[in-house]
Order: structure tokens, then sequence, then C-alpha cells
């Protein structure tokens, strides 16, 4: 299936009534709360946005601290609208096939990916790397977010094998939390994919996920492989299952740190006094009708911290920013309002 028709069949169901926030109150998730909101008025004045949406959530606990999203075609603040809004999640998904070919044992911190110096003709198209790369590890590819690295991987892999950690982070299914008109998202079968779609995944496209289930899946990376349930008010957390080990998920972690480096994609996620770890990823954004966007982009900043004992992730996600597409990217648009509300956040007593 290619990929406009992917999207443009989840956009159609995409399409519900915003709802009142029930996240729990307590007095520094009141802060925390205001932090978000004050910080997502900032984005919106500053990069005009056709939407927005900025999660924050406790990965041991699941529990969703803050939820705040913003569209232009439904202008009212609503938590829901990072449930039922759905993306392409670009390079912010390479973790998921790193993890899955570090546990099924496909690489090594040592195996080395030639990167075809950032072009790599397959199954009759090209698939690019914005800076040249030859061999690189898979924390490099992280790193400088290496598609056609990412690509490679996911051929080391059976289609049976990637698809089920792909699931097993809850990408294609509900998370069950208590918010009106959430969307499965969508995560094709191996019975449904043509040639490319396994590669074309690796690097977040032909799936479609939304904001809260890409938080849920960075709670798993953060806090050591489990993910865990979405829960607000006073819900009790829980666990839905261990997506892998303990320590495949502080591999990754760790090779995450180099994201947030001078080296990395996303130096302007670094918050001054604490340990940061994210990725960036950047989506060609998608019309109503499912036409790809000439120069509009999603992007978006997943990360965490500390590192070593993560308390908080924030995901970001900017639908359409009004900045010329040179400017558009994960790592200069989302990576500073993450910034920004963690550090916040890191100075609340």
């Amino acid at each position: 299936m290619n990929r406009i028709y992917l999207l443009s069949t989840l956009l159609l169901a995409g399409c519900a009534s915003p709802f009142t926030s029930h996240v729990k109150e307590s007095p520094k998730n009141e802060q925390i709360r205001k932090i978000v909101a004050e910080e997502a008025k900032d984005a919106e004045t500053t990069l005009h946005p056709k939407g927005l949406s900025i999660i924050v959530a406790e990965p041991t606990t699941g529990r969703i601290v803050a939820m705040h999203g913003y569209s232009k075609s439904s202008p009212m603040r609503s938590s829901g609208w990072s449930c039922w809004n759905i993306l392409e999640p670009g390079s912010t998904f390479k973790p998921v096939v790193v993890v899955a070919a570090l546990e099924k044992g496909t690489v090594t911190p040592k195996t080395k990916i030639f990167c075809e110096n950032g072009l790599f003709h397959y199954g009759g198209k090209s698939i690019k790397d914005h800076h040249a790369s030859g061999d690189l590890t898979y924390d490099e590819i992280l790193s400088k977010s290496s598609n056609i690295g990412a690509a490679k991987i996911s051929l080391m892999l059976k289609d049976e094998d990637y698809y089920e950690y792909v699931c097993r982070f809850g990408f294609g299914k509900k998370t069950g939390i208590s918010v009106p008109h959430e969307i499965d998202g969508l995560v094709l079968p191996p019975s449904r994919w043509d040639k490319l779609t396994k590669t074309r995944m690796a690097f977040g496209q032909s799936v479609a996920v939304t904001p809260i289930q890409l938080t849920m899946a960075y709670c798993a990376l953060a806090n050591g492989g489990k993910l865990m349930k979405p829960v607000v008010d006073n819900e009790r957390p829980k666990v839905v299952r261990r997506v892998c080990s303990e320590k495949t998920a502080d591999m990754v972690k760790n090779a995450l740190k180099k994201v947030v480096s001078p080296e990395g994609t996303a130096p302007l996620a670094r918050v001054e006094g604490v340990s940061v770890v994210g990725k960036t990823g950047t989506a060609q954004a998608i019309s109503q009708k499912g036409a790809y966007l000439q120069d509009q982009y999603w992007t978006m900043f997943a990360g965490f911290f500390p590192v070593d004992h993560p308390k908080y992730v924030i995901t970001v996600v900017v639908d359409e920013a009004d900045l010329p597409p040179e400017k558009n990217y994960g790592g200069l648009v989302a990576a500073p309002i993450f910034r920004k509300i963690a550090t916040r956040i890191n100075a609340l007593k």
C-alpha cells in the first residue's frame, strides 16, 4: 500500500471533538501543566503552526502529567488532539528497528553498516541521507539520523520479527488512555507490505502513529523496556508488556545521548545541568486529501531526562510551522520547545 493512500485513510478517521483534560492535579503537576500551556502558546505565536501537540509523562508509572493539543482546524485547546491526530513519525521511529535488531542479535555495538555515502538504490527507488556517511554503527546511525542505515538494519531482520517489535511498542493499537476518540494509528502486517514498506518504516514512513503512542514508546525506552498504559486521574499504573530487555533499552538509551550532543541532530535540546536523551523527526506534511505538501513538514522531538533515572518523557509535535524548508527540521523547531519545557520542569522544587 502506498504512503499517500495509507495516510489519507487515517486522516479521514482522525476527526473528533475536543474534550476537557482529566490529568491528575497535584501542586507540581499543576506547575508543569502551566509550563506546557505557556510554552505551547509561545510556540503558536512565534511559529504559527497548523497544529501542535505536547505531552509530558512519567516513564515509570505511565502517568500523563500534562497534555496539550491545538489545531487550527479545531482551535480549542484539547488534550484529545494528542490522541486522535495521526502522523508519520519520521526519524523518531528509528529506535524501534534498532531495538528489534539488538534483541534478535542481528547487530551488535561493533556491527558496521555501510551507508552508501548518502544515496542507496533499493527496490527501484532511492533512499537519501541529509549527510553522506560510510560505515556506521547503530549508535552513529541514530545520532546522525541515517535513513539508509536504519533501512539496511531493517533488511537484516525477518519481516515478522520487525513487525513484532513495532507492535510490542504499542503502535497500530489504541493505548487505552481514558480519553474519548483515541484512534489506532496504522501499522500494516507483513502480508500487506510491498518491497519498500519495511525499509520505509525503519525511518518512520509507511506507518502512522499518534503522539500518545510515541510518548509511551519513549517511556518504554526510558524505564528499561516496559510498555506502560497511559494513566490519568487516580488510575493505578499498569504494565502492558515487556517490549525488550533492560539491557537493550539501556543500549539504545545510551546511543540516543549522542543525538543531543554537538555532533548529533538535536544539540538545541540540551538542558543546562541535566542529562537529556531523545530523537528528532521530520516528516513531509499531508493534505486532507492524502497528497504530500511541498515544503511543509511535521517536526518532532521525543526525549527524556535525566538519563540515569528518567523522571519525565516529553514529546513535542509541530504541524507545519510557518518557516522556510531549510529551517523546518525537528532539531531546529521541536527540540528547542522540548528544551524550554524540560529546563523549567528541572528547575521546579
